[in-house]
């Protein structure tokens, strides 16, 4: 083989592997699980339970990525899923109505997400800052409104039994996602944010109206994230003022890891969807090996680091920032 051929496979190689990063990452876990856990990965519960615990992060992630195929980025999401969390248990106690809990916590979402639009379009203002800005406005508003203490759901309710329980966790987790690909692949909606998020200017000169549209791809994170708390509180059975601490870095990561650019334009809902799975076996498989909280949270942000050095694009002269 000569050098040249050489280098043309060791190119072929990193090029399938910036496609397909995410899969490949998700074969190679699932094999190293199955054989070193002594069983207990690779049996049918276990299965359904990693499928089962990933839903809340692939519903949430699936928001966060058309706001990263924008080009931009949310970090508050893990306190917004437990303020909408929250939101959704107090209701659900006040009224005993399943649809009225979800109703409040989308509109808390649709709220929320639509004031940190506005600070990013009207008054400019990074999506770095304003996210960073609302995950503490959101902790805060959560702390308050629950006066600090867990609100719980009980188990025989139908908000647990639909929302929380499988099949249904599954059923919802698999609809949120068939409708969140349909919106990318087949309307103007997905196309133009992946137009905005490859280059703004050329969108704008389209006659698309960028504000408008990154206005409507806030919203439509805030009721998935919305959703995400909700399906969160029914499978944990409460809404807890201290759940989603760090969870940004698990949407963030099941996002990058899917193949979707933080530079915006590439990417999209089928890789997260692999990329959400794949957190999921690692952290349970991370604990069938018996390692700490505090471990798991380290791989977790190496496989980060890893995956946004895999996929992204370099050129020459580029200046990473």
């Amino acid at each position: 083989m000569t050098m040249t051929q050489t280098i043309q496979k060791k190119q072929n190689i990193m090029h399938f592997l910036k496609n397909n990063i995410s899969f490949a990452a998700f074969i190679f876990l699932f094999i190293m699980f199955s054989f070193s856990s002594n069983g207990k990965f690779l049996t049918v519960s276990n299965l359904l339970s990693v499928s089962g615990s990933s839903v809340d992060l692939l519903i949430c992630a699936l928001g966060a990525t058309f706001i990263i195929m924008l080009g931009s980025i949310d970090l508050s999401a893990g306190s917004m899923i437990s303020l909408c969390g929250v939101f959704a248990a107090k209701t659900y106690n006040a009224t005993h109505s399943t649809w009225a809990a979800l109703a409040a916590a989308i509109a808390v979402g649709l709220v929320f997400y639509a004031i940190m639009g506005f600070a990013h379009t009207k008054l400019q203002v990074p999506t770095f800052i304003v996210s960073l800005g609302f995950l503490s406005i959101a902790r805060a508003s959560v702390t308050m409104v629950s006066s600090g203490t867990i609100t719980m759901i009980p188990f025989e309710s139908t908000f647990k039994k639909f929302l929380g329980l499988k099949p249904w966790l599954l059923i919802i987790g698999l609809a949120a996602f068939a409708i969140a690909w349909l919106i990318e692949r087949y309307t103007l909606f997905g196309r133009y944010t992946r137009l905005i998020g490859g280059d703004e200017t050329v969108a704008r000169l389209s006659g698309i109206n960028v504000n408008k549209q990154k206005m409507m791809v806030f919203l439509f994170a805030g009721v998935f994230t919305a959703l995400a708390g909700v399906v969160m509180a029914a499978r944990i059975g409460s809404g807890s003022p201290s759940v989603g601490q760090g969870y940004e870095l698990n949407v963030i990561s099941a996002v990058v890891l899917g193949g979707t650019s933080q530079r915006g334009g590439i990417g999209g809902v089928r890789g997260t969807l692999i990329g959400a799975l794949t957190l999921g076996m690692l952290s349970n498989g991370l604990v069938l090996w018996g390692m700490p909280s505090e471990v798991q949270l380290f791989i977790k942000g190496i496989v980060l680091i890893l995956a946004v050095y895999v996929s992204l694009e370099r050129k020459r002269n580029m200046v990473i920032k």
